[in-house]
């Protein structure tokens, strides 16, 4: 269930990010991949420091899985991906 909720997590990251930050036209599924992969990055960055495992899902694991999330799509931005 954690897996799942991170990529939902991401998804919706993705999805936010897309509506505030408007970017290139067709670039909709771009930002929501790049939002999954941070999200993933970020889930396993807290189950490594045992914040929420893929099992169980603590407020700190959403947290940094959101803000993996907008990274992955703030450091593309930057790169201009």
């Amino acid at each position: 269930m954690g897996l799942l909720s991170w990529i939902v997590t991401g998804a919706a990251a993705g999805a936010v990010a897309r509506y505030f930050l408007p970017g290139r036209p067709g670039g909709f599924v771009a930002v929501l991949v790049l939002a999954v992969i941070g999200a993933l990055i970020g889930g396993y960055i807290s189950s490594y420091f045992d914040w929420g495992t893929l099992a169980v899902i603590h407020p700190r694991a959403l947290g940094l899985a959101l803000v993996g999330s907008l990274l992955m799509i703030l450091v593309a931005r930057k790169l201009r991906l």
